[in-house]
């Protein structure tokens, strides 16, 4: 037996759940709800509620994820804009919480630029390329990261 044997299932997804799920998880959002939540003093906060086509249990929305949310698809309608958008959810082991550093679930910014430029610098180390080579490889394929990273084969 475990000690999460020892509790019910929660309806809201944990650190554990996207560790459990390989580190991330790529979701679809379908509503966006607020909620009501007490805290242990029994002041009353109301925060956001994601739920996703995908699994049954909710994010509950804090700060930094809903800034990384209004960037990616707008602070307006959100009821509107964010509907059907798929985000990607990562445990972050450095989250403070209460005065303690906890891990915490936090939505990652989906840039497809950015995320070539990543890929492609990762894979110049990987085939031990210098900087310069893949500089070199970069200008043969017009500065185009997607390019030039499918001629190196990844």
């Amino acid at each position: 037996m475990n000690t999460s044997d020892l509790f019910p299932p929660s309806e809201y997804l944990r650190s554990e759940d996207v560790e459990e799920a390989g580190g991330e998880m790529e979701l679809t959002i379908t509503t966006i709800t607020k909620k009501e939540y007490a805290d242990d003093d029994g002041k009353k906060e109301v925060k956001g509620q994601l739920t996703f086509a995908e699994l049954e249990k909710k994010l509950t929305l804090n700060v930094t994820n809903t800034k990384t949310l209004a960037a990616m698809f707008g602070d307006q309608d959100i009821d509107k804009h964010w509907i059907g958008k798929t985000i990607l959810l990562y445990v972050d082991p450095h989250v403070q919480y209460a005065g303690k550093e906890v891990k915490g679930i936090r939505i990652r910014l989906i840039d497809p630029k950015q995320d070539a430029v990543t890929a492609y610098w990762r894979a110049t180390r990987e085939l031990g390329l210098t900087r310069e080579d893949g500089l070199a490889h970069l200008k043969e394929f017009g500065n185009d990261f997607e390019a030039a990273l499918a001629a190196l084969g990844k």
